[in-house]
């Protein structure tokens, strides 16, 4: 072995294990007091007849790409939503861009609110491109964006920072950036729906893409005007991602895994503790084709899911559900089909009204929403039809 390659090597296992310390120092422990408690984010069901809708949330946009949609509520009702375009992924020029809508009313022309020249700025360093956002809605209208900046190569040189917008998104706070890795604090990344908590804070989905794929917790906290955060690891080894956490009670919780492998299945994992400890992962029913997924809970408990329905492409994209929190499920609905085309990054959402929300990525030139209620599941599942 030559001598500058065994030092490289020296080195890669010593990040490696200095990575695993760090992470360690933010997990919950299996003997700790539980700090964090789920808010049950499902909504007030929905009677009446069935309701089912389909928008293009950024109409006309003209971009060569767009990509990674994210939704939320605000609280005065209006739904807000958040995406990367450029010319491609990891480009200089992609930007964020946000738009909202009010009931019955169509989407707002989109606008970007953060470029790769704003992020330097504010963060006092290099960025060569932006990347995956979610959106954390508070009181009176303020809204938390959660964004990732990439400093060098792809995603694993990637960082998460964080926005405050007190006026609905009208204007945002500087910029500030997160330190969670001790590998230059590279490799962090945002892309599925957060769980509010009772302490008033956010359990956020996060993941780590350095040597390996892993899904982490990121537990956020205001305290006396400052953002605190914490992470913890999901059990899931190096080769699951992309987390979908669905909490089920205060201190029980699904995560839904993207799958790295050759196994080519969503892989789940449970918690009984608020993340203290997690079960060993294991394979579901359903495939994956190495894409991103999104799950929530239905009023009754059951749990529906959005995924690529395929273990070779995103050509579809399907909706199922579970009655027995993930061990078994059923396909109730084909939303796009077409060989060739891709649509991918599902994102589920309940609003305040009883309705169910998924933005995703249309063939990588829209972003669209379905919107529907728990009427419209039952009538899938009764027909069994996919259409």
């Amino acid at each position: 072995m030559s001598f500058p390659l065994r030092w490289i090597l020296i080195a890669a296992v010593w990040l490696l294990a200095a990575s695993i310390i760090w992470s360690e120092r933010g997990n919950l422990g299996k003997d700790s007091k539980a700090p964090h408690l789920f808010l049950d984010p499902t909504a007030t069901h929905s009677e009446g007849e069935m309701v089912y809708i389909e928008e293009v949330i950024n109409p006309d946009q003209g971009l060569p790409m767009v990509h990674v949609a994210s939704l939320a509520e605000m609280s005065d009702g209006l739904l807000a939503a958040v995406w990367y375009g450029g010319t491609s992924e990891c480009a200089p020029d992609v930007k964020i861009y946000f738009s909202e809508k009010e009931a019955h009313l169509p989407w707002v022309s989109p606008r970007a609110i953060m470029t790769r020249e704003h992020a330097e700025k504010d963060l006092g360093r290099p960025v060569k491109s932006l990347g995956n956002a979610v959106l954390l809605p508070g009181p009176g209208g303020s809204l938390r964006l959660l964004f990732d900046t990439i400093a060098m190569g792809r995603w694993s040189g990637s960082q998460l920072n964080s926005s405050l917008s007190k006026d609905g998104g009208a204007t945002w706070a500087p910029s500030e950036r997160f330190t969670l890795s001790p590998f230059f604090n590279f490799s962090e990344l945002v892309r599925t729906p957060p769980v509010g908590l009772h302490s008033g804070g956010w359990c956020v989905p996060i993941y780590q893409e350095f040597l390996g794929k892993f899904p982490e917790l990121l537990w956020l906290r205001e305290r006396n005007g400052k953002l605190l955060a914490e992470k913890s690891r999901i059990a899931g080894g190096c080769s699951s991602f992309q987390p979908s956490l669905i909490p089920l009670g205060e201190e029980s919780a699904v995560v839904l895994l993207r799958d790295y492998t050759d196994a080519r299945k969503i892989f789940l994992t449970t918690t009984e503790n608020a993340g203290r400890s997690w079960k060993a992962r294991s394979a579901s029913t359903l495939p994956n084709p190495d894409s991103g997924i999104s799950g929530l809970k239905l009023s009754d408990g059951r749990l529906l899911v959005a995924f690529n329905n395929s273990s070779k492409d995103r050509s579809n994209l399907a909706l199922a559900v579970s009655d027995d929190q993930g061990k078994s499920w059923k396909e109730i609905a084909t939303l796009e089909s077409q060989s060739g085309s891709t649509f991918s990054y599902p994102f589920l959402m309940h609003s305040s009204d009883g309705l169910i929300h998924m933005a995703y990525t249309w063939r990588s030139k829209a972003i669209k929403m379905v919107s529907f209620n728990e009427a419209w599941i039952r009538s899938r599942e009764a027909t069994s039809i996919v259409p």
